[in-house]
């Protein structure tokens, strides 16, 4: 498979998936998405693809959705908020295809993991991450809701809120304490670590390990997952497209000295 955003290999029945913008720090963009999504439907229909290991070219995992086209059109022009939620609503069907998938999913997490990415990660099913990793959710410092509502799912309550409601972010073995990955290894040993567990995976009769997720997943949806993802959906339209101070701001800075000046300002609003 060719991509222009997205780069991928099988070989001894793993998959090899590689988000591939690292001059934009693999931010998701809407071709991106488009991309990986037709990747996930190639590797469901591939009977020899068992393991998908997934990671980021370059020095970040991914530094989530990319500002500069999540909020505007194929021709540059504002989405409607009919338009914001069909963009979102999209973006969450994505992320399901990963939660779907009839094979395991890891996350080998490189560098940085950000907003959506976090979630991202999240949503994998093992997560080995980098001595060099960071991850967070600071969306909400720009003005954008978390899209993807499973961070309460995968820590407790308490931690859950602070991380959302401060945008704060932490260094991996915080995230690897808090249960947000399941270890972390040296950055030179990380995709051989991802290898090492892949094979155990493989090992495994096909129906075994599909029937296994299927049902672990099916716990969580038996929690509300599904049904919060839903109200979600409905409450970061609105926060996303909501006329506040600080989006007003961020946009006239943005308009009149670039998106890299916006970002320096919503950031000197927070120098921790």
């Amino acid at each position: 498979m060719a991509f222009e955003t997205l780069l991928y290999e099988e070989r001894e029945g793993i998959g090899y998936l590689t988000l591939n913008r690292p001059e934009k720090l693999n931010a998701l963009s809407p071709t991106l998405m488009a991309e990986f999504r037709e990747a996930l439907e190639a590797i469901e229909a591939d009977p020899d693809v068992r393991v998908v290991i997934l990671t980021g070219a370059g020095r970040a995992f991914s530094a989530g959705f990319d500002i500069e086209s999540e909020a505007s059109g194929p021709s540059g022009e504002p989405l409607s908020v009919d338009g914001r939620r069909s963009r979102l609503k999209a973006n969450i069907e994505t992320f399901l295809m990963v939660w779907n998938l009839s094979k395991p999913v890891i996350a080998a997490v490189n560098g940085y993991a950000l907003g959506g990415a976090c979630e991202l990660v999240q949503v994998c099913d093992v997560k080995i991450a980098s001595e060099q990793a960071m991850l967070g959710e600071p969306e909400i410092r720009l003005g954008y809701g978390a899209p993807f509502l499973i961070t309460p799912y995968s820590l407790n309550l308490a931690l859950a809120k602070e991380m959302m409601l401060t945008g704060d972010i932490i260094d991996v073995h915080e995230a690897a304490r808090v249960g947000m990955v399941n270890r972390v290894v040296p950055h030179d040993n990380l995709i051989a670590e991802c290898e090492r567990v892949a094979r155990k995976m493989r090992g495994i009769s096909a129906i075994g390990i599909k029937t296994t997720k299927l049902s672990v997943n099916r716990a969580l949806e038996s929690a509300g997952f599904l049904s919060a993802l839903n109200h979600n959906l409905e409450l970061m339209t609105q926060f996303d497209t909501a006329e506040t101070p600080e989006h007003a701001e961020f946009a006239r800075i943005r308009a009149e000295s670039g998106l890299r000046a916006a970002l320096e300002w919503s950031r000197s609003r927070f120098p921790d």
